[in-house]
């Protein structure tokens, strides 16, 4: 192969590593200036590039999840296995309710 030991190569690893970090907090400052930059020239939120805890959006009001139409019939809770029948009105369990498509069709008895 190429004639170094594992040490060899694990200390050029860690030397490697400690170049990388010094470079990278060398540029920080650079980066954060320029996108602090963009953020004031664009005026941006910290929702608006999808950064969590950030300003509640520009509309006030919570983003809307994207609902699953939950179909009639019989579905099996995974937590405790219990098979509930489900109409095609009311409200739906939130166990149910929370599961995307693909759990969906998954958690559904024939």
């Amino acid at each position: 192969m190429s004639g170094q030991s594992y040490d060899e190569l694990m200390a050029k690893i860690a030397e490697l590593q400690q170049q990388a970090e010094a470079v990278r907090r060398a540029e920080l400052e650079e980066v954060i200036s320029d996108v602090r930059a963009k953020i004031k020239k664009y005026n941006l939120s910290a929702s608006d590039v999808g950064l969590a805890g950030g300003a509640a959006r520009r509309s006030g009001r919570p983003a809307a999840a994207a609902k699953v139409k939950i179909a009639p019939g019989k579905y099996r809770n995974p937590a405790t296995g219990e098979i509930k029948e489900i109409g095609a009105a009311g409200r739906k369990p939130g166990w149910l309710a929370a599961m995307s498509a693909d759990e969906l069709s998954a958690a559904r008895v024939s």
